[in-house]
């Protein structure tokens, strides 16, 4: 089958990987501009395709049927040619409604701001509104249907749950954000529909402030089944969109470790990499070759500020990383921006050891003491705690504790 991607721009999809593990399927990506995408789809050259940006509305004047969800919705991200007839469906909306509903997300009743108005907003909009939201469109420009950010910051205290389905925060502009989260008050749920990176800064600064947050790589994955149903006229096996993400999360997400000094992080990074086949990255080593000296010169010679500078600069560079473990010093938790860094594509593993086990070394500038790592531990547990999406014991087996950090990542049988 020919079966592919058209949108613009593609660079960071993780389509055809999704497909290539549900049906064993070649899939293209075809990064079209406008002109080609005319061509292309008055050729019909496949047997079937999804549209993502900025095709999902486009598309439809070429297509000679359209579902009735897809006609409801006005907007289609999954065309299948039947003997030179397109027809046009939306599974967005299925693996957005299908997304909330496996993570227990019940927004009945709730008002709901939506923000973005493009193809992605229009299958978010059909799905809430069939689950019992009570939808308010956000623009950036007031419209007849639309309210503007400017007005959606007055009506702030009136919205319990707020979903973006813009592509502000997509890779590789991670830094950015559609709205500022610490204007709310009453939020109890935060989705964004973005997918890379798994973790946007928008659900970044939800977890922060401890509110609930779901992200798009759910519903990339669902959405990708339904259309291979589609595509190929089968059933296929639910159990594959659980497989399909789990073996995606062992290939693009890191496995990120932090904790207080001599808690075990670089013995288990090593025990981890030999049962994953994963890299190992060390944040100390990475750190050291930047400054070019030993960690503990520079916290002589050039002070902690000078250090905690560049250990959040390595943070940074590492969000581009894949599929690793990052082992992190002790002290990285006193960066937010180095936090939401290593937090994009990164499930953050405080490794907890007791305080009566952990020991003083003269290598590492902050711990040389042990009446200083009593101070230590009491001021950073409250941030390790904050960050961490789980936490492992390490008191007793460091075998034990690997298996617990990979049954918690969904990468080994509980």
């Amino acid at each position: 089958m020919k079966l592919g991607l058209i949108g613009h721009p593609l660079g960071h999809s993780w389509s055809p990987e999704i497909h290539a593990f549900m049906i064993h399927e070649a899939y293209q990506k075809w990064d079209l501009a406008e002109d080609e995408f005319i061509s292309f789809m008055q050729k019909k050259d496949f047997d079937g395709i999804n549209a993502t940006i900025p095709y999902k509305e486009k598309v439809i004047p070429y297509l000679d049927a359209l579902d009735p969800s897809a006609e409801a919705v006005g907007a289609v991200n999954c065309i299948v040619n039947q003997n030179g007839r397109l027809k046009g469906y939306n599974t967005d909306a299925i693996g957005f409604a299908q997304m909330l509903a496996a993570d227990h997300c019940d927004v009945k009743g709730k008002n709901t701001a939506l923000l973005g108005t493009g193809g992605a907003s229009k299958a978010a909009e059909y799905a809430l509104k069939k689950m019992g939201a009570r939808v308010q469109k956000v623009s950036r420009r007031q419209k007849p249907d639309c309210i503007a950010y400017e007005q959606l910051y007055q009506k702030e205290a009136e919205f319990q749950c707020i979903v973006n389905a813009t592509p502000v925060g997509m890779a590789p502009h991670t830094e950015e954000s559609p709205i500022d989260l610490s204007a709310f008050t009453k939020l109890d749920t935060v989705i964004d529909i973005v997918a890379n990176p798994l973790r946007t800064k928008l659900m970044f600064d939800a977890k922060m402030r401890g509110i609930p947050y779901i992200g798009g790589f759910e519903m990339l994955v669902r959405q990708a089944f339904a259309a291979d149903e589609l595509f190929t006229g089968k059933k296929l096996d639910p159990a594959l969109i659980q497989a399909c993400m789990n073996a995606l999360f062992q290939k693009k997400r890191n496995l990120v470790l932090i904790g207080m000094p001599t808690c075990g992080k670089s013995t288990l990074a090593q025990i981890l990499a030999q049962m994953t086949q994963r890299r190992v990255i060390e944040m100390d080593d990475e750190i050291v070759q930047k400054l070019g000296m030993p960690i503990k010169d520079c916290f002589a010679l050039k002070g902690e500020e000078c250090f905690r500078r560049i250990e959040q600069q390595t943070a940074e560079d590492l969000q581009n990383e894949q599929g690793c473990i990052i082992s992190c010093g002790g002290g990285i938790v006193v960066s937010q921006k180095a936090m939401q860094a290593l937090s994009a594509n990164g499930l953050i593993i405080w490794i907890q050891r007791d305080l009566d086990r952990l020991f003083a070394s003269d290598s590492r500038p902050l711990s040389g003491n042990e009446e200083y790592m009593k101070t230590l531990f009491q001021k950073r547990q409250p941030l390790y705690q904050k960050y961490s999406d789980v936490t492992v014991s390490n008191n007793t087996d460091l075998e034990e504790a690997a298996h617990q950090i990979l049954k918690a990542a969904g990468e080994e049988e509980i």
